[in-house]
């Protein structure tokens, strides 16, 4: 068949999106009980109840012009309320249920992601190790049968009759069977003590597991939170901070999803912060230069993460490789390489858009690739510009820091707790997300889950250390950083004690076959399960009172203290005691964050000419 005589056929997509909604809207309303509903209220419900006040307020009955007034009234209301809810789903009522949708989504994501990193974490052990960690997790879970109960103390201890006896223990506990298990316990104790003490040098927390599950105080009570990785926020920030995400280790991102994931399913968590007045020069610079810090570390993981997400996009479209750009590069060689890179594809663009050979297809996806580097290397440029100004800030602040602690002398007992106006006033507080804010974490999030391409791949793979996701999983875990910090001001020393000191929701029902709404559920049941108590709260901020501001921790103090949030006596006490050793320098001078140049007109040129070079195709 000729050129000419060949009928062409022209697809092209017609998007019906606002058609099906307004379908769905129309759907959801049940059309014969809501005009049955409304001729019932105008008909005789409206004649009864005019005839009967107006017979009473007037001595007569109502003319029929009147009743027919009064019957149209409510019939026209009853229909024009029906439309209007008819719009309001299709419109406002969408938007709600989209927001739903994507709340759903990412807790979804979020708790195959908390599985997946588990699974990093066992990993990372060796052999005998990875053995013992493993049935830890197994033991992390409430739903445990007996036989469960046997594998994992087989794997704990290397023992396999060690594994059958507590897991017969276990089976006559869970049914009530006391006095059998005291027999068992009597007969065995000593072989389990022995076992625990042999693994103690290898594992302690294995050997505490041990004894725990067999005097009765099994994970059962896991279900009311789950302890946190110590100190997992600090190390969090630090990586943020130095530019370095191999400071966290995969424990902290899995203890940075859970806090995500608790946060988004509506967990608050009780804090302890305290306020103090008079004339507190001290506490007062101290509080400036840990406000700066928190400010120069978002501005840091703004920056940086968007820098090292762009390489890694990079190579991953085969744009760079990894000789070019390998994983943890240090940032002040990766932002000069990034730049280099983008403009050989900005010229690379230039000679596509002239070469007659290139197909379409690829010139779109050239295009795309330029327009999310371009996207990218922007966002990093003005976090970077930010940082900036918030280093600045910040060594102005330890300047002051440093002339205020060289010129007084800091000792132990320079402020003390008291009643009088002038002093330490702790006030109680919760950190918790509102509903706007969960949608507004959840976006983000969302957002960046898109940019990584997480849909389209498995999340193992997303973690896998074949493709750079150990380094895709630390970026993660400073993206929820950056997520929550708006709203939760997670680079606050104080938030950060508060945190630590709470126990995690315990989420070992998770599994991989859930569904998002069965893992929606799941957090939301978690939630109402967690223990709440402030005993932990209160231990931590005593330490800091007394570690950081030099407060004398009075008799007084400790007993409001222990009576009021629970904090064991023993613990205040020793605190208490503690010869405070006073660092004038809290960490080491920061670097000078990198300034990338900004977003050249090359690439936007480049792109442009590509893009109207498709344009005409």
């Amino acid at each position: 068949m000729s050129e000419n005589n060949k009928k062409w056929v022209t697809l092209d997509r017609e998007s019906n999106a606002h058609t099906r909604r307004l379908k769905r809207s129309l759907n959801k309303v049940k059309w014969s009980h809501a005009l049955m509903q409304i001729f019932w209220t105008a008909g005789p419900v409206t004649s009864l109840g005019l005839i009967g006040g107006y017979y009473i307020g007037y001595g007569t009955m109502p003319s029929l012009q009147l009743l027919i007034y009064f019957v149209s009234f409510t019939v026209f209301s009853g229909l024009f309320g029906l439309v209007a809810k008819v719009v309001y789903d299709g419109t406002a009522g969408h938007l709600k249920e989209q927001n739903e949708k994507d709340v759903q989504r990412v807790t979804g994501k979020l708790a195959d992601l908390i599985l997946v990193a588990r699974d990093k974490v066992v990993q990372g052990y060796e052999a005998e190790a990875r053995q013992r960690e493993a049935a830890l997790q197994l033991l992390r879970r409430v739903d445990l049968t007996p036989y469960g109960v046997t594998i994992a103390f087989s794997d704990l201890t290397g023992n396999r009759e060690i594994g059958e006896i507590m897991g017969q223990i276990y089976a006559y506990r869970r049914i009530g069977l006391q006095t059998r298990v005291w027999e068992l316990f009597a007969v065995h104790q000593d072989k389990i003590d022995d076992v625990a003490q042999s693994i103690k040098e290898k594992s302690p927390e294995a050997a505490k597991e041990l004894k725990q599950w067999f005097s009765g105080q099994t994970s059962g009570r896991l279900k009311y939170g789950v302890p946190r990785n110590e100190y997992f926020l600090q190390r969090v920030m630090s990586a943020i901070e130095h530019n370095n995400p191999y400071i966290m280790t995969f424990r902290d991102v899995e203890e940075m999803m859970i806090l995500a994931f608790e946060l988004i399913s509506g967990r608050e968590i009780p804090t302890l912060v305290f306020s103090y007045s008079g004339r507190w020069k001290y506490a007062d610079k101290l509080d400036d230069l840990e406000e700066k810090r928190s400010r120069y570390r978002v501005a840091q993981a703004r920056g940086g993460n968007r820098m090292r997400a762009l390489a890694s996009y990079l190579v991953e479209t085969k744009i760079a490789d990894t000789d070019e750009l390998p994983e943890g590069m240090d940032i002040n060689e990766l932002v000069p390489k990034v730049a280099k890179i983008i403009d050989r594809l900005a010229l690379r663009l230039r000679r596509a858009s002239r070469n007659d050979a290139s197909t379409k297809k690829e010139l779109i996806v050239l295009a795309d690739i330029m327009d999310t580097s371009i996207e990218l290397y922007q966002m990093a440029y003005d976090g970077y510009r930010d940082s900036r100004k918030r280093h600045k800030e910040l060594t102005e602040a330890e300047d002051k820091w440093r002339k205020l602690t060289t010129r007084e002398s800091l000792k132990s007992g320079l402020f003390s707790m008291s009643k009088h106006s002038k002093g330490i006033h702790i006030k109680e507080s919760v950190i918790a997300l509102n509903e706007e804010e969960q949608l507004n974490v959840c976006r983000h999030l969302s957002w960046y889950f898109d940019k990584e391409r997480i849909n389209t791949e498995s999340h193992s793979q997303f973690m896998s250390s074949v493709n750079g996701g150990e380094m895709s999983a630390r970026r993660l875990a400073v993206e929820i950083a950056v997520a929550l910090e708006p709203f939760i001001l997670l680079s606050k020393s104080e938030i950060q004690r508060n945190i630590n000191a709470t126990k995690a929701i315990y989420l070992g029902g998770l599994s991989p076959e859930m569904s998002s709404v069965q893992k929606q559920e799941l957090g939301l049941e978690m939630v109402k399960e967690a223990d709440n108590g402030l005993e932990i709260a209160a231990t931590r901020l005593a330490e800091t009172l007394v570690m950081k501001y030099h407060v004398e921790l009075s008799d007084e103090a400790i007993e409001f203290l222990r009576y009021n949030y629970g904090a064991s006596r023993r613990a205040l006490e020793r605190i208490a005691n503690l010869k405070s050793v006073q660092n004038t320098r809290q960490e080491a001078d920061i670097a000078i964050p990198p300034m990338p140049d900004t977003t050249k007109k090359e690439w936007q040129n480049g792109l442009s000419q590509l893009r109207k070079c498709i344009s005409n195709l």
